[in-house]
Order: C-alpha cells, then sequence, then structure tokens
C-alpha cells in the first residue's frame, strides 16, 4: 500500500474536510450504482429469455456463449502490507451487459486475475506463459531489498495449469550481513465446477540460514451477480527483511476477500485477515477499498486497520497494538502511444498509530508497453511514508516495480 509524502501538520483541517468530503461523495455514488446495477440486472435477463427463445442453427453459437461461466477468477498472493494497494493491469469482465466500452484496468485488479480465454488444444500440454517479476525497496535508512522472480505457467488438455516459480532475492540491513534467498515453488491450478482453486506449495533455501517450507491455497467463486467471494490461506517465513529472516519469524495467516463490481464503473473491493505467529503473536488485518472511474480518470477510498495482540521482541518486525491508515485517490490511466499505457496516482489521508496521527501519503507512476501481440512488458514506481510492516518506520519509501510477461 503506497501514500505520498507528508503534508504539514497545521493544514490536517483542510485535508480533513477534503477526505470528508471524498468519502461523502464516493458513498453518495455507492447509493446510485447500486440502483443502476438493479436495472443492469433486470435487462440482461430479459435478454437472456429473449435470446433462449431463438431455436435457429445460425444463432446457436451466441446460445452457447449465453450459458459459458464467465467469472473465471483468480486472486494473487498478498506478500505485504504494502502491496495490498497496488495497480495491476489487468481486466475484469463481470457479465456481457455490464461490459465498459473504456476496457482499461481497474486498480484493485492486483487481487484478481483476467478470465482466461477457451483454447482448442491438440496438444496434452503446452507451455502458456513466463513471468518475470521484479522489484526494489529502499526505505532510505539502510533498508535495501530486491526481488527477482521468474513463473513459467504450463497448460494441460483439461484446463489444469501446472506452475513452477523461482528467483534470486536478497535482503540488506545497514551494519548486519546480508541474506541471499532462491525460491522453488510448484503451483496447480484447476476449475471444479464454478469454483477456481489454487494450490502452491515449496521451500526457501538462504544462503546462511535454515531452508524452509511454504505453502498457499486460494479459491474464488462467483455468488451474485457481479460478486465474486475468495477464500485465502498461506503458512510462509516472514521475509520482510534481515531482521524477520534472522529470528526466523514464520506467520499463519487466513481469511476471506469479496469483490463487487457495482456496475462497469464502480467497484468495492474488502478483504480480512487473522494471522498466528511462530513466537506466539497474533495479528488481525482488514483493507477496504471503492473506486468510481470517470472515462480515464478514478477517484477511489481506501481504508485499512491492523491490530497485534501484544508487542513482538525489539528489532524483529513491527506489531502495532493500534494501526489504523484511510486515504482518497485520484489517479489517471491512458494510451501515450498505441503500444504505451500509463497511469498516474496520488493519494492522501492520514495514520493513526497508538492513538498518535500524522499525514499520509503516496504518488506513483506505472507504463505498460505492448512489445508484440505476445509480449509486454510494465515499469513502475512509488513513494509512500506510510510506515512500513517490517520496521514500523516512517520514511521516504521508494519502490521500483517491473514485470515481463510472454505468451507463448
Amino acid at each position: 500500500m503506497d501514500f505520498i509524502k507528508c503534508f504539514p501538520f497545521n493544514k490536517s483541517m483542510r485535508l480533513s474536510k477534503l477526505l470528508k468530503s471524498t468519502f461523502f461523495t464516493l458513498y453518495f455514488w455507492l447509493f446510485i450504482s447500486i440502483t443502476e446495477a438493479s436495472l443492469f440486472a433486470q435487462e440482461q435477463q430479459l435478454y437472456i429469455e429473449n435470446i433462449e427463445k431463438i431455436n435457429s442453427d445460425e444463432n446457436q453459437e451466441s446460445k452457447t456463449l449465453l450459458n459459458k461461466d464467465i467469472y473465471n477468477l483468480q486472486f494473487a498472493t498478498l506478500k505485504e502490507i504494502e502491496d495490498l494497494n497496488k495497480i495491476a493491469d489487468k481486466i475484469l469482465i463481470v457479465s456481457p451487459s455490464m461490459k465498459m466500452s473504456d476496457r482499461k484496468s481497474l486498480p484493485i485488479e492486483e487481487f484478481i486475475a483476467s478470465p482466461k480465454k477457451e483454447l482448442v488444444m491438440t496438444d496434452y500440454a503446452v507451455l502458456e506463459s513466463m513471468i518475470i517479476n521484479y522489484q526494489t525497496d529502499d526505505d532510505k535508512n539502510g533498508q535495501y531489498n530486491q526481488i527477482i522472480e521468474p513463473t513459467w505457467k504450463l497448460r494441460f488438455k483439461d484446463d489444469t495449469v501446472i506452475s513452477f516459480q523461482t528467483g534470486f532475492n536478497s535482503f540488506n540491513l545497514s551494519k548486519k550481513r546480508s541474506i541471499y534467498n532462491t525460491p522453488l515453488q510448484f503451483g496447480i491450478g484447476k476449475k471444479l465446477g464454478s469454483v477456481n482453486l489454487n494450490l502452491r506449495a515449496g521451500i526457501d533455501i538462504y544462503d546462511r540460514l535454515a531452508t524452509t517450507a511454504n505453502i498457499e491455497v486460494n479459491a474464488s467463486i462467483p455468488v451474485l451477480n457481479g460478486v465474486t467471494l475468495f477464500g485465502f490461506f498461506e503458512q510462509r517465513p516472514y521475509k520482510s527483511n534481515v531482521n524477520t529472516l534472522e529470528n526466523q519469524i514464520k506467520i499463519r495467516r487466513f481469511g476471506p476477500n469479496i469483490y463487487w463490481q457495482i456496475d462497469p464503473n464502480t467497484a468495492l473491493f474488502s478483504l480480512y485477515r487473522w494471522g498466528d505467529y511462530n513466537d506466539g503473536n497474533t495479528d488481525q488485518q482488514s483493507f477496504s477499498r471503492l473506486e468510481r472511474k470517470f472515462g480515464q480518470f478514478a477517484i477511489a477510498a481506501n481504508l485499512f486497520t491492523w491490530f497485534y495482540e501484544r508487542e513482538a521482541t525489539p528489532n524483529t518486525y513491527f506489531s502495532p497494538r493500534d494501526f489504523l491508515v484511510y486515504t482518497g485517490e485520484l489517479s489517471w490511466q491512458g494510451d501515450i502511444f498505441n503500444f504505451l499505457n500509463c497511469r498516474l496516482a496520488i493519494s492522501s489521508g492520514e495514520q493513526r498509530v497508538d492513538a498518535i496521527f500524522s499525514p499520509a501519503s503516496s504518488y506513483q507512476a506505472k507504463c505498460v508497453v505492448k512489445v508484440s501481440p505476445n509480449i509486454e512488458a510494465d515499469l513502475g514506481y512509488a513513494f509512500s511514508n506510510v510506515r512500513k510492516s517490517d520496521t514500523g518506520d516512517s520514511s521516504k519509501n521508494e519502490t521500483i516495480s517491473g514485470q515481463l510477461r510472454m505468451k507463448f
């Protein structure tokens, strides 16, 4: 989750009024959008009933398409608290009658992957894609982490997807020896009826620490028109920095997500997480985001809460008894050229730690380059002053991220 640099505290009254106005406006649009969504649903039902009356052979293909399940949604791993508000460049399709004319990605879609196109396969299995993720985090206080992780996906004739991920990661902290990590993880994805199920498991190998295991399970199912429910479970080492790795902190975390495409331009995302640490500590997290699009522009309201049962041992990890962040966000996304799409966003609000408030803000930029029909790459930059999830420091946090995607 990214927020821009601090504003002077003597402007808090002006900022508070701005935020109240933003939240009031968003929820007013939510009320209007619910009414519009109801009308969309009625129109869609009438449309389907009319189509079912068509019996000619030339319209048989259209009837078949209407009966296909297009809610083939999945969600990606939530690595750290900062990742909760990052933006993916994928397109969510909820139903044909709600299809947007402006097919730009919604900011929350990092948690949801695009529906897979149905392919007629003649081979038993094919190499579907390769994705290389890159990220560097620098808090300007001596902590610097670098992540490079490629993933290969193999699709079988029965639509089962097998994945393999590895990489080379480094964790650096001033006055500490660096730690180098190589993850090895295998995954399997399968659709069982209307449920999308994904299982990933593997090990983390370190240059000077013991090897650790990890497992992750997630599932998604459409429950109502435009509403998708997700379930998530993971058990893994807390790979935040040198301190969390040296202290061998491990975490078990689970909880639900919900995504509601209220209308073509309005979406609500919410999640809850309960975590259990191997040092006996527990935590609870929640995150909600309401977004409204206006052509190439969008506004959003974000709310994040985090509570620990007790404070952790010093120099291990940030464990606030009371942590809250709320922001309003303004963003723009559009094509610079026909092969280059960019997104700019700024957010501003407040963060509270143990009943003490301070400004919370961020700005970010991200561009996607389409090299060819099967190759695209993106590069992003983000700056935030929000307290980091591993140290609790409120510094000038900079993140550079990139991804290379190749389809075969």
